[in-house]
C-alpha cells in the first residue's frame, strides 16, 4: 500500500458521504488520528478529487447522484493498489456483496472499524 502525504504531511484520506452530520463526525474522528481528511459529499465531488494524493478512500455505498461503488470502480482503476472501503447504513444485500469484491464494508455507525482500518490501510510499504 503506498501512502501519500497531504500538504500537512499527513496521509490523505478521501471520504465521501452525503450526510452532514456523518460526514462532520467521521472527518474529525480521522483528522484526530492523524489524516489529513478530503471530505465530499456527492459522487460528482468525489470524482473531482485525483487519486494520486489519496492514501485511501472511505466512501458511502448510497450517495444522492450515484453508487458509491462507481466512484470505487473508477479509484481503483486510476490507482489499483489504493485501499478502497465502504460504509453504509442501508444498503442492499447484492450492494454490499459488490462492494466487498472491492474493498472492506463498514457499516454506520462503527466508525471506530473505520478508523482502525485507515491507520492500516494509510501504513507504507516496509521497506527492504
Amino acid at each position: 500500500m503506498l501512502c501519500i502525504k497531504g500538504g500537512s504531511g499527513m496521509p490523505t484520506i478521501l471520504l465521501v458521504d452525503d450526510s452532514p452530520l456523518v460526514l462532520h463526525a467521521v472527518a474529525r474522528r480521522l483528522e484526530a488520528e492523524g489524516f489529513e481528511v478530503r471530505a465530499e459529499a456527492t459522487l460528482g465531488a468525489g470524482r473531482a478529487v485525483d487519486p494520486s494524493s489519496l492514501a485511501c478512500a472511505a466512501i458511502d455505498i448510497d450517495l444522492p447522484d450515484g453508487s458509491g461503488l462507481e466512484l470505487g470502480v473508477e479509484l481503483l482503476a486510476a490507482r489499483p493498489a489504493l485501499p478502497v472501503a465502504f460504509f453504509t447504513a442501508g444498503a442492499s444485500t447484492n450492494e454490499v456483496a459488490r462492494a466487498r469484491a472491492l474493498g472492506p464494508v463498514f457499516h454506520k455507525p462503527d466508525v471506530d472499524a473505520l478508523v482502525a482500518w485507515a491507520r492500516i490501510a494509510a501504513q507504507p510499504p516496509p521497506t527492504k
